[in-house]
């Protein structure tokens, strides 16, 4: 079996310095903005009517996820941040565009759509009195936000808006339409040209976009993607060697769960051991903690590698909590002053 190069993190002395430039670099996040939302319940019986739990209601929570979160993340991470995509008329749009803005993210961007909603993704959290509460189940409302020829042209204006003056521009598209490889197409060749970072986080449609500055995919992305299945190290390159192909990042991370994350750039792979030494909550909103930290690198101008290692920190420290929950600059800082890399094998 073929094993990736593992490297040492880079210094976490000069990854803080990295992060002291993040303050005050500007970004757009154009893609699909989510409601997270949480039931949380208890549960002490099971149905006579099913062979189901009986859930007594406690609490909603709501939390900003996808887009919505990522921006959070840059914003959280010192950046001055611009929204742009679809929302619907309705509560869910409502409750988004407040939580973005009491975060001091730029919400100019962020259009009502008449004939669709916001999209809700509803967790069901329970359990009883003596065990620990689970997910027991999601239910996911929304639907793709169609346009019209006006709707398609009023928001690329939007996003013209939003990316005018920024440093980097990150595309998350979670298979809603407000971001596709169609519309990406046309901005990021001339965002390209004029040095501005380009990140995609994809859930479904990676192998679709071409020539971004850097993909984030996870691991089953990645293999879903590329149309191979990873089982082993050797799978994972081949996986990332048809990605590189098709869509030509110029820096390609697959993060890996426990572990780490790998980075292709230029004629080099890199893995990176898991930071930190405790294991994963909740891995929701991962994703967004990623391409946030490596963006903002990148934008500050650290090499990949630091970049790819920020990222790692970011990662640990999101997947440490419950839920869609923005990584913070000192957080990030906290989590490097207290170390946690493991040596390369």
């Amino acid at each position: 079996m073929t094993t990736l190069a593992r490297h040492a993190s880079p210094d976490p002395a000069s990854l803080a310095r990295w992060v002291d430039r993040f303050a005050g670099l500007r970004l757009a996040v154009w893609g699909d903005f989510v409601l997270d939302e949480y039931w949380r319940c208890r549960s002490n019986r099971v149905s006579r009517e099913a062979p189901v739990l009986v859930l007594d209601w406690e609490s909603r929570t709501m939390q900003a996820g996808g887009a919505a979160n990522a921006a959070l993340n840059l914003a959280a991470l010192g950046a001055r941040v611009s929204a742009v995509g679809w929302i619907g008329a309705d509560e869910a749009g409502r409750a988004l565009r407040r939580m973005l803005v009491e975060q001091g993210v730029r919400v100019a961007g962020l259009l009502r759509h008449d004939r669709a909603h916001t999209v809700i993704k509803t967790r069901v959290v329970a359990g009883d009195a003596h065990t620990a509460r689970q997910q027991v189940v999601r239910i996911d409302r929304g639907s793709r936000f169609g346009m019209t020829r006006t709707e398609r042209a009023r928001l690329l204006a939007a996003v013209d808006r939003a990316a005018a003056g920024a440093r980097g521009v990150v595309l998350s598209d979670y298979g809603y339409d407000s971001v596709s490889p169609t519309l990406a197409a046309t901005r990021v060749p001339r965002w390209r040209r004029a040095g501005v970072h380009v990140s995609l986080d994809a859930r479904y449609r990676l192998a679709q976009y071409r020539d971004v500055t850097l993909a984030t995919p996870n691991e089953g992305e990645a293999a879903a993607a590329a149309g191979i299945e990873i089982r082993d190290e050797a799978d994972l390159g081949r996986a990332a060697g048809r990605l590189r192909r098709l869509v030509h990042p110029e820096h390609l991370i697959v993060t890996r769960g426990r572990d780490g994350l790998t980075l292709w750039s230029a004629r080099r792979a890199l893995s990176l051991e898991a930071w930190g030494r405790e294991e994963a909550v909740d891995v929701t909103g991962a994703g967004d903690a990623v391409v946030a930290a490596a963006t903002l690198a990148l934008a500050a101008g650290a090499p990949a590698l630091e970049a790819a290692a920020l990222a790692n920190v970011a990662g640990s420290v999101a997947v440490s909590r419950r839920g869609a929950v923005a990584v913070s600059r000192s957080e990030v800082l906290r989590a490097l002053g207290q170390g946690g890399a493991r040596r390369p094998r």
